[in-house]
C-alpha cells in the first residue's frame, strides 16, 4: 500500500507541471495557429496579386521584371522559413509538444 502511494506522489512532482507547460502550450499554440492560417491567406493573395500585375505591367512594355531574381527572392524565404521550423523541432520541449498540438487546431479551426 506504501509503494503505491508512493509512486502517485512521484507522478503529481512531474506530471502536474508537464501537463501545465503542454496546456499553456497549447493554447498559445491555439491563438497562434488560428492567427498564422488568416495572415496567411492575405499574405499568398497578396503575392498572387503582385505577381499577376507584375506580368501584366511586363506585358504591356511598361516594366521588365528579371524573374531569376523574383523567384530566387521566394526560394530564400521558404528556406529561411523551413531552418526556422527545423531549428524548433530540435528544441523539443513539453511547452513545444503543447504548441504544436494547438498550433495544428488552430490551423484546423481558422
Amino acid at each position: 500500500m506504501e509503494r503505491t502511494l508512493a509512486l502517485e506522489v512521484d507522478m503529481q512532482e512531474w506530471m502536474i507541471p508537464l501537463l501545465t507547460q503542454m496546456g499553456g502550450g497549447a493554447i498559445a499554440g491555439l491563438a497562434v495557429g488560428y492567427a498564422f492560417k488568416k495572415t496567411t491567406k492575405l499574405a499568398l493573395l497578396t503575392l498572387g496579386v503582385v505577381l499577376i500585375l507584375l506580368y501584366l505591367l511586363m506585358q504591356g512594355g511598361y516594366i521588365t521584371v528579371k524573374w531569376n531574381a523574383v523567384s530566387e527572392g521566394i526560394e530564400t524565404g521558404a528556406r529561411t522559413v523551413s531552418s526556422w521550423a527545423w531549428e524548433m523541432t530540435r528544441e523539443l520541449s513539453a511547452s513545444l509538444v503543447g504548441f504544436t498540438g494547438g498550433f495544428l487546431l488552430g490551423m484546423k479551426i481558422g
